[in-house]
């Protein structure tokens, strides 16, 4: 009987690594979903794009995922975890084939937000640091999010970046500001730690992505 296993990982600002041989930034914390043959034949997933979908719906993953992991979670960014390594999929393939490929029972897929990180308050506004900014490389800010409106904050200034509308517009002064002010250092830490980059994978002579051995 075949079986997978897909783990999401958050991975954040940390100098460990998630192994010895992979070489990507320790997860702070994930989401594992398991998978029989007999589930995956009574949900109809059929190729790996799928089981992908069928994971964004996923109540608790799409709100951990937040904007930047929701749109990334592609078929581009998700591996395989096999014998030490990550290997890139590169394309959606059936996942009958995919077993075939690896000659194993049981796959292991992963998914790695990379780079970024989030912090909540009880007022339910998030404050996220987002990887891969390469256009605003030079501009420290942060993205502030709340019911689905998301507006960027500098991280020299402390003001909007983006022109305020509600509910930020209404929560400035007595809840985000006073956020930001309490949070500063650990904001500008991470931002600083997002700045350094990450370790992108090594990529074959036929383009196939991996995490080699550090």
């Amino acid at each position: 009987m075949h079986e997978i296993q897909f783990t999401v990982y958050f991975c954040g600002m940390s100098e460990e690594t998630f192994s010895k041989q992979i070489m990507i930034y320790k997860p702070i914390s994930s989401i594992v979903k398991s998978f029989t043959e007999t589930t995956l034949r009574q949900l109809t997933i059929v190729n790996v794009g799928h089981l992908i979908n069928y994971l964004k719906k996923d109540i608790v993953i799409r709100e951990e995922l937040g904007d930047w992991g929701f749109e990334n979670f592609t078929i581009e960014t998700v591996y395989i975890r096999h014998q030490g390594y990550l290997l890139g999929l590169q394309k959606d393939k059936p996942i009958s084939e995919v077993f075939r490929d690896f000659k194993v029972n049981r796959l292991e897929f992963a998914y790695f937000v990379v780079g970024g990180a989030s912090i909540h308050n009880e007022t339910s506004y998030r404050f996220t640091i987002h990887p891969d900014e390469k256009i605003h490389e030079h501009m420290p800010h942060v993205h502030v999010s709340k019911a689905g409106v998301e507006i960027r904050y500098s991280l020299e200034t402390l003001l909007p970046i983006d022109p305020l509308v509600n509910p930020h517009k209404r929560d400035d002064k007595k809840i985000i500001m006073p956020f930001l002010q309490q949070n500063h250092e650990q904001l500008r830490k991470l931002w600083s730690y997002y700045a350094k980059g990450y370790t992108t994978p090594e990529i074959t002579e036929d383009g196939q992505q991996f995490y080699s051995e550090s």
